[in-house]
């Protein structure tokens, strides 16, 4: 590309690619990182569970791009990803086993010589070894272990507010029934983020000139446009053209829904625990400067409602 432009006679300042891992490339942060990074000209290593998934396969299609299989717990399964890492990403879902396998890549990372790591965490306000959320405490202790553990390698901590995709539950769930159900007021604001945009941050933390600057910095990442869920609603009716209430439920009641679709009683009982933070107004913390001057975010819930409401089921009779 530089060579390009110099026969076209133009400037461009002179771009190095370079070499990235992210593990859990799979998923929404991950694969959003990966995008990014590919489509700057970057090579990735993109670690995932199954390479034969059809996420795994969208993934293979981009340029630079590596789909490797990786269990994170046997740091053999990757070692040879890290020849030549710049950085490295660490976006992996919430599981039992997390802080486990988190901190075993932050020591493979570590030993092989990356020189800087942005982890996706949580929301800091309940991040801790504490904390009434399991998967907060389980990043609590990968994080305490970065802390001791980094050495010379710098780090960053993404905290994400809740996710714009956890509405896919509305989407396939609830819509047909002509509502949206959650434990929180319906005129209560939340600052939800889409988790492409927490992967493009992360990507644009990995390029930056000096992640230095970035070292043990924990960063909160909200959306552009805090929402009510009555706000929520009515943008689900203009989209789908029928009614769309905000009917609000007791904790246990979501619990019970959120089981029954197939979360795991810890998981259910963990993630409602955000609807206690929204109903306070702790869902409208801001996103962190660093990331507002690098890389903020900039698609509205709005935007994932026109993107996704017409994947929605129709009206049940």
């Amino acid at each position: 590309l530089q060579f390009l432009y110099l026969i076209a006679g133009l400037t461009r300042p002179f771009f190095r690619a370079m070499r990235f891992v992210v593990a859990g490339a799979t998923g929404n942060v991950g694969s959003a990182a990966v995008r990014r990074l590919a489509s700057q000209g970057h090579e990735v290593q993109a670690l995932t569970r199954d390479a034969a998934s059809a996420k795994a396969a969208d993934l293979k299609t981009l340029n630079g791009v590596q789909v490797v299989q990786a269990d994170l717990l046997d740091s053999a399964s990757y070692a040879a990803v890290w020849a030549g890492a710049a950085g490295a990403l660490l976006a992996c879902s919430n599981s039992k086993s997390q802080a486990e396998t988190e901190m075993n890549f932050v020591d493979s990372a570590v030993a092989h010589g990356c020189p800087y790591l942005v982890k996706l965490g949580t929301v800091q306000s309940y991040t801790a070894k504490d904390s009434p959320v399991e998967y907060a405490r389980h990043h609590a202790e990968v994080e305490a272990h970065l802390e001791v553990a980094a050495g010379g390698m710098k780090w960053t901590v993404l905290h994400p507010n809740w996710f714009m995709s956890n509405h896919a539950a509305d989407i396939f769930g609830t819509l047909p029934l002509g509502i949206i159900a959650y434990p929180v007021q319906p005129d209560a604001k939340a600052a939800m983020v889409d988790p492409r945009d927490v992967g493009e941050v992360a990507a644009a933390l990995l390029v930056a000139s000096d992640p230095a600057q970035y070292h043990a910095a924990h960063m909160g990442v909200s959306g552009p446009v805090p929402v009510t869920l009555s706000e929520l609603a009515a943008m689900y009716t203009a989209a789908l053209g029928r009614p769309i209430t905000a009917a609000p439920c007791t904790e246990a009641a979501w619990v019970a829904g959120a089981v029954k679709a197939g979360f795991p009683d810890w998981l259910a009982d963990a993630v409602a625990y955000n609807f206690t933070k929204w109903t306070s107004g702790e869902m409208l913390f801001p996103t962190h400067p660093a990331v507002a001057a690098l890389a903020p975010p900039q698609r509205t819930m709005a935007d994932w409602v026109k993107e996704w409401a017409p994947r929605s089921p129709p009206a049940s009779s």
